[in-house]
């Protein structure tokens, strides 16, 4: 096992959007920061997969929409450094057994994947990834995150933003805020199909990209053609996303190919869109993927200079006026992250 010969300023265990924005405003105030992430990706919700034999997909947020002032700001970073152009895509819903036009903000893709925009955004913060956090214990005056790794961390202040029941695992129960375990998760389960050559164009559509979201309890709840986000694809590649429910009753399948095969047939049978055999497949599960029950707090407190919080934490960042989804939560997991830094600030 190996330690850090200096305690920090803060640990912050996470590098989604939560956890990135903590620590660039800990680190702006002079503070030596570090962030543990257990993936080797940055920005949470902005997961890609490579692809066989080139290529990527994203199969957790498609695109930034326009509304949320936390996601302008975002946009216009992307914007400034060349990651973000607009997405040229047409919108529609299915409902009653027909697909209509869906009115939504202007969408902004980033043709080399969203979690470039997320390393941007974080730049110049250290950040170890493929660090799994196992444990999180207050000794005394400082806080000790211990890894799967067998490494250990020290810092006199801590910022925990992974999902509610993540937090739960590793903080012992003296430490554990009331309300975090009131909020819990939809799980989905992706689906990403790759087609070669194969053209997948959408009667009625006018545009190179498509998305379609289902307005009624499916099988499925969204899906689109992810390859139109890409300046050259190789190939036709489409990412889909299941219904809570149906990811519930699958989860723990243990041939998920089989499952998604299954779920594309679903969708052929509601669109009349040729979606069966494709080249390849790609199914990921998504445990923690869109919050259904929140906290009405934008963090929560923890004892002792620490904070959590995340996507689950609501306060004030959602807009009635905007679309409820992965854009929302993101914005959510923005302003938690700010809440959680100013407590910190203020702990100090």
């Amino acid at each position: 096992m190996s330690e850090l010969p200096e305690i920090l300023d803060a640990i912050v265990v996470g590098a989604g959007w939560a956890g990135l924005t903590c620590a660039r405003s800990l680190q702006a105030a002079g503070w030596n920061v570090r962030i543990l992430e257990k993936s080797r990706g940055w920005g949470g919700r902005a997961a890609r997969r490579r692809l066989l034999p080139e290529g990527m997909a994203e199969h957790g947020l498609p695109a930034l929409a326009e509304g949320w002032p936390a996601i302008d700001a975002l946009i216009t970073l992307g914007r400034d450094r060349g990651l973000l152009e607009l997405w040229r895509a047409e919108h529609w819903q299915w409902t009653e057994g027909q697909i209509q036009p869906r009115s939504l903000p202007p969408q902004w893709i980033a043709p080399a994947g969203l979690s470039g925009l997320a390393r941007a955004y974080g730049e110049g913060i250290p950040v170890e990834v493929q660090q799994r956090a196992s444990q999180v214990t207050w000794q005394g005056d400082r806080w000790q995150v211990q890894t799967d790794q067998g490494d250990c961390y020290a810092a006199r202040h801590l910022g925990l933003f992974v999902p509610a029941p993540q937090a739960q695992e590793l903080l012992p129960l003296d430490l554990q805020p009331a309300s975090l375990g009131t909020a819990c998760y939809d799980p989905c389960i992706t689906v990403i199909a790759c087609y070669g050559d194969r053209s997948l164009e959408l009667p009625g559509s006018q545009m190179e990209g498509w998305t379609i979201a289902a307005a009624e309890p499916r099988d499925w709840r969204w899906l689109a053609l992810d390859s139109s986000k890409r300046r050259e694809p190789s190939e036709t590649v489409v990412v889909l996303h299941s219904s809570a429910a149906w990811a519930e009753a699958h989860f723990e399948d243990s041939d998920l190919i089989q499952a998604g095969h299954s779920l594309l047939q679903s969708v052929e049978a509601d669109l009349a869109l040729s979606l069966e055999q494709p080249r390849s497949l790609q199914v990921h599960r998504w445990r923690y993927a869109f919050p259904q029950i929140t906290v009405p707090e934008s963090m929560l407190t923890l004892r002792d200079r620490g904070v959590c919080g995340g996507d689950w934490c609501r306060g004030t960042a959602m807009a009635s006026n905007l679309p409820i989804g992965g854009n929302a939560f993101v914005a959510q997991a923005i302003a938690s992250g700010e809440a959680g830094a100013q407590q910190l600030l203020m702990a100090d």
